[in-house]
């Protein structure tokens, strides 16, 4: 550490860690309760509108937070932060950047209190190596897998550009880049050949190569969060259809039953998430580059932009316009795995109650559930289903929301733990004059993602008390124990920090 920090910054650090240790130790899973009768029918109203001061217009929010989600304690614990905040902000001008040495800098935020109650990161392997990561890797076997796509003139890219559309906090560096990736067929692995972004254009080997990584890097960790993250999962996806599933499927449903325990919790935790994260000096306006109204435009610009098969990893891949077999694909690989348990899931469940897609087709719950998806998901979700009812592409719908609720909250939230707190490697934000994040700065990322691992409902229980028969207890049961034979098939695998399996997943994205 180039400086020593003022004795204002102890203060404030030992008030904010202990405020993280907090909820981290006491928040619990919480127990996920079967539907109510008569649910009181929710609205979908701008961000703007539920949580003043958060000037987002076009994005959509529940109008409040039914009955049997809310908690006292949460509501008062998320007030309190965004009190303290305001009287003690957890990051101000000036302070020292983070030491050199990046271990030591981690072992600083990261002390004894937090490793007590769960593991530091851990540098993945890529992250091992000297210099920058390899692009190339990042491409296929990490959290950023999910940016590679074929550009219109047949081009294997990370395309982030339009990064550059919102305003970044002075003295940052703009995130506009983009990067181009050739196929060596005979190691069967994708290789980063050039970057184009703010600093210039760069082919791999010349000089300034790492500082072109260091952008792209940054990029994708800001475009993960923000946008495939927060805005897609919670606010785009998770937020809508939990809307459509309590006004338009009755308790006693089938597909009610089905979905519930995957959507329960989302309007409690969008809510007070939002007002933590988006308010100004939140965590996305003091972690990330963008200041405050350049975040706000970030996310009403890509929030129009989602599209549900992301939920759908083979539908996400032909999207992508990405090719088969001609590089190995570990990521997607381990997404689809888990992806066909679920389907599997719900097609045999579905099957169970309609013996034909013109039964289903018959059943007018359904077609109202499916209409108010497409009216509030942004782009519908006719990528998924083909723009037909059927039982499969309801099967293949439903497997998409639980995949979308479980796999990629993960993906996209949990698992960053791994890679973004390396901000050697994968940095938050560049600062232009060349120093290091500031020690608060890197003390809140590490609170915020730290907050991300508190303990909630699993994915991997046994569900069958949603059932309406016995039947439907078996298809639960059923889906609970191919999960577990799942995870013992993965847990014999060397340790990736890229892999996800049955027991690392959360039944929903409630807070």
């Amino acid at each position: 550490m180039s400086q020593k920090p003022p004795l204002s910054w102890t203060f404030r650090r030992i008030v904010w860690n202990s405020v993280s240790l907090l909820i981290f130790r006491f928040k619990k899973a919480k127990h996920i309760p079967l539907p109510p009768q008569y649910p009181r029918p929710l609205k979908l109203i701008p961000v703007s509108e539920r949580i003043p001061g958060v000037q987002v217009d076009h994005v959509m929010m529940a109008d409040r937070i039914p009955k049997g989600e809310s908690s006292l304690i949460m509501r008062a614990s998320f007030t309190f932060r965004i009190w303290l905040g305001q009287v003690l902000p957890p990051v101000v001008p000036g302070l020292p950047q983070i030491d050199a040495d990046m271990d030591k800098a981690m072992r600083r935020a990261c002390n004894r209190h937090y490793r007590a109650l769960y593991p530091a990161p851990r540098r993945p392997e890529a992250f091992r190596v000297g210099g920058m990561p390899d692009l190339g890797e990042m491409a296929v076997a990490s959290p950023y897998a999910c940016f590679l796509e074929k550009d219109g003139e047949g081009n294997l890219v990370w395309d982030f550009r339009d990064l550059d559309d919102h305003e970044v906090h002075p003295g940052l560096r703009p995130l506009g880049s983009r990067v181009f990736f050739k196929v060596n067929k005979r190691a069967r692995k994708l290789e980063a050949t050039r970057i184009e972004c703010v600093l210039g254009e760069f082919r791999a080997g010349e000089d300034r190569w790492d500082e072109a990584v260091r952008t792209a890097m940054c990029a994708a960790s800001t475009q993960i969060s923000l946008v495939n993250h927060f805005n897609g999962v919670h606010l785009a996806c998770g937020g809508p259809l939990s809307v459509a599933t309590r006004n338009h499927l009755y308790s006693d449903h089938a597909l009610c039953r089905l979905m519930w325990p995957h959507m329960f919790g989302t309007q409690n935790s969008n809510y007070l998430v939002t007002k933590g994260q988006m308010l100004p000096m939140g965590d996305f306006e003091t972690i990330f580059s963008f200041t405050h109204e350049g975040m706000c435009d970030l996310f009403s610009r890509s929030y129009k932009g989602y599209r549900a098969s992301v939920m759908v990893p083979g539908l996400d891949w032909e999207r992508r316009g990405l090719p088969v077999d001609q590089f190995d694909t570990p990521v997607q690989d381990n997404l689809s795995q888990l992806y066909e348990v679920m389907h599997a899931h719900t097609t045999r469940y579905i099957n169970i109650y309609y013996d034909s897609d013109q039964a289903l087709q018959r059943d007018e719950t359904v077609q109202a559930w499916i209409a108010a998806l497409n009216k509030m998901i942004p782009n519908g979700v006719d990528d998924v289903t083909g723009g037909e009812v059927t039982r499969e592409s309801v099967a293949r719908l439903c497997a998409g929301f639980i995949y979308m609720a479980s796999v990629q909250h993960e993906a996209l939230g949990s698992c960053m733990w791994n890679y973004q707190m390396w901000v050697d490697k994968n940095p938050v934000r560049i600062h232009t004059n060349g120093q290091r994040i500031p020690i608060d700065v890197f003390q809140r990322l590490l609170n915020a993602n730290f907050n991300l691992n508190v303990d909630r409902a699993k994915l991997m229980q046994d569900f069958s008390y949603f059932a309406i028969d016995g039947a439907g207890a078996s298809a639960f049961k059923q889906f609970d124990m191919e999960l577990r034979a799942l995870e013992r098939e993965l847990d014999g695998k060397a340790y990736a920090a890229w892999r996800i399996t049955p027991k690392m997943l959360e039944a929903n994205i409630n807070a």
